[in-house]
């Protein structure tokens, strides 16, 4: 990681009240590293350039931090390459976190990442988070669920519900659409037992997006 990029992560994340020591911040340089040595071979992302993966995808994975709770039991559903919840993952370690993705190669990338950084209590699971089955395993366990680039919040909110102990948040990771699907979905939210608990629009660094965090307690 080029030291200006480092800088950047450092001062943007003190922005985000989250504290990198210097075993964070070598986690995050490693997790870069990774990215940047699997991504031609697994397609795991189409942001290459290192700015753009530090802000796009580690930066934005951290805002949601201060929806969760230590030592809560979180998953990330449609995990991709590992964020959000890497990122957080790293940021605070007494989440304990399940990685859910259904591509075989991104889960199998996500699980040396965990290896790679020394990871406890997290794990990436291959499998399609709508099996009914699967969700059967998982139900009604989760504190807290973390969903990115996963869908509409019709889809999400669905998905997301029977994993979730009541009182449990739903932390969807939205651009500007987010606002427009709050009101498109709104009969569906409340129908998947969810309501909208808090609201947190940030501009991403370096000019690089307009992102808004919509948090859900389901009842």
């Amino acid at each position: 990681m080029r030291p200006e990029l480092r800088e950047l992560l450092i001062s943007q994340t003190k922005n985000l009240e989250v504290q990198l020591g210097k075993n964070e911040l070598e986690k995050f340089e490693k997790y870069l590293e990774l990215i940047q040595e699997y991504n031609q071979r697994l397609n795991l992302t189409s942001i290459k350039d290192e700015p753009g993966i530090v802000v796009k995808h580690f930066l934005d994975s951290l805002a949601g931090h201060q929806f969760l709770k230590s030592g809560w039991f979180i998953a990330d559903l449609g995990s991709g390459m590992g964020c959000p919840g890497i990122p957080l993952k790293i940021a605070r370690p007494s989440l304990r976190l399940i990685l859910i993705e259904s591509n075989h190669k991104k889960s199998a990338f996500t699980n040396q990442v965990i290896r790679a950084l020394g990871l406890e209590n997290a794990r990436a699971i291959a499998h399609n988070a709508e099996d009914k089955n699967f969700q059967l395993g998982l139900a009604r366990q989760l504190d807290a669920i973390l969903v990115r680039a996963f869908g509409t919040l019709y889809k999400t909110t669905k998905i997301a519900s029977p994993y979730l102990k009541p009182n449990g948040r739903l932390v969807a990771y939205k651009g500007p659409e987010g606002e427009k699907e709050l009101t498109e979905y709104q009969e569906d939210i409340y129908k998947h037992r969810f309501q909208l608990e808090e609201k947190f629009s940030f501009s991403l660094a370096l000019e690089m997006g307009e992102r808004v965090l919509l948090v859900f307690k389901k009842f």
